[in-house]
């Protein structure tokens, strides 16, 4: 015990970030690389390898951050530019843009990458840093707070319970364990889930060619395909039927989806009966919004999808997520350096609103939820031009201040 009676610690640092995936591991070596100790205690035995895992959409705002950081290099290898969107409704195109477009834009591309590349990019970053120790199997089971800290109590995730608890304190923690974050709920913050009511249909397929890498919306209401370049070479495929369509998909795999873009998109539906023996099978997709309560309990703070969660349309959640752990960190190394505990709450004032506008807007589009057969009148993307493009201007103020002191 220590002299005022508290547990006495194992380790102490100045941040504990809990989590496994790259939003983790990119808040933490921002943490470090402000100043800070940092503790990474991953509830996974082993971090996701590179080439592994999903490719999701890091956006011109986002590689700039990472390039700060010399993690943008390390993921072009395994990456696939992409150059903007084409929106096409019912009658025809309703808008089209290129990153190129945007004066100011960091990139002129977006750069589609498996996740676990970009985890072992941001490890590799961690691991360098003399200030940061790496904690691998272990989860939160207990939590105890007090105005100057945070005690968390760690166990194996492996069900073995022969090693003795580690209790980690610090000045303030991260649960960035995900969806189902263990921390979150030790801590009492509620998760509100609202589902979108249509499915959609996946499978990856070799690249059509000849076809520019764009994100590439078809929106021939009531039914929308999404298609997007992802690596090697390949397209992932996303088919939101209508309703009395979706019977024959479960039945029939990549050649119900083939004849259903028959209509669509001739030319994809011909490559996708091509290519067949190169097709990847039918997955079904089942969408949701997520949203914390709270961002914070006290010195623990949500981030990613601990705290949010977005439909994939516009490629944001991972892009988010990164992009708040920029401000989580700024905030924690604001507070630390001040001495003032009320710093922290830039970083939910500064991001809960915008991310929960982008639900918003996800929420309310057309070709998520709805089966109507009314024409678009917009693009899927445009209310996501401006933070594909450029960072929250809130943040960028936040960031700008952080690297002119």
């Amino acid at each position: 015990m220590t002299t005022d009676g508290r547990p006495r610690p194992d380790i102490e640092a100045d941040v504990c970030v809990v989590g496994s995936g790259a939003t983790a591991l990119f808040a933490a070596l921002l943490c470090a690389r402000s100043g800070q100790s940092v503790v990474l205690v991953s509830p996974q035995a082993e971090f996701e390898p590179a080439g592994a895992g999903i490719s999701p959409l890091l956006a011109p705002p986002t590689l700039g951050l990472l390039a700060d950081e010399g993690i943008e290099d390390a993921l072009v290898q395994d990456g696939q530019p992409v150059l903007g969107v084409d929106d096409h409704g019912s009658a025809g195109l309703l808008s089209s843009w290129r990153y190129a477009d945007h004066p100011g834009t960091a990139r002129t591309h977006g750069l589609t990458v498996p996740t676990g590349t970009l985890v072992q990019a941001a490890l590799a970053g961690l691991r360098g840093e003399p200030r940061a120790t790496v904690r691998t199997g272990e989860g939160v089971v207990a939590v105890e707070q007090d105005d100057s800290g945070v005690l968390l109590t760690l166990a194996r995730t492996d069900g073995s319970d022969a090693a003795t608890p580690v209790r980690v304190r610090a000045a303030y923690a991260v649960a960035a364990d995900g969806r189902n974050s263990a921390l979150r709920d030790l801590v009492g913050i509620s998760l509100d889930v609202s589902a979108f009511d249509r499915p959609a249909w996946l499978v990856v397929t070799p690249a059509v060619p000849g076809r520019e890498p764009v994100l590439l919306v078809r929106h021939k209401a009531p039914s929308a395909l999404f298609t997007i370049p992802i690596p090697t070479r390949s397209l992932a495929v996303v088919w939101s039927p209508d309703r009395d369509q979706e019977e024959a998909l479960d039945q029939g795999g990549p050649a119900a989806l083939a004849e259903q873009l028959r209509q669509i998109d001739p030319e994809l539906s011909g490559w996708l009966d091509e290519a067949k023996d190169r097709v990847s099978p039918l997955i079904r997709l089942n969408f949701s919004l997520w949203r914390a309560a709270s961002w914070r309990a006290g010195r623990v703070l949500l981030l990613g999808e601990t705290a949010h969660g977005l439909h994939t349309l516009g490629g944001q959640g991972l892009n988010q997520s990164l992009q708040s752990g920029a401000s989580l960190a700024r905030a924690i190394h604001d507070s630390l350096s001040s001495g003032d505990p009320s710093r922290i709450d830039d970083y939910e004032r500064i991001r809960r609103p915008h991310v929960e506008q982008l639900q918003d807007f996800q929420w309310n589009l057309q070709a998520l939820r709805s089966y109507s057969a009314t024409p678009p009148e917009r693009g899927a993307h445009e209310d996501f031009i401006d933070v594909m493009t450029a960072l929250q201007p809130e943040l960028a103020a936040q960031l700008a201040l952080a690297n002119s002191g």
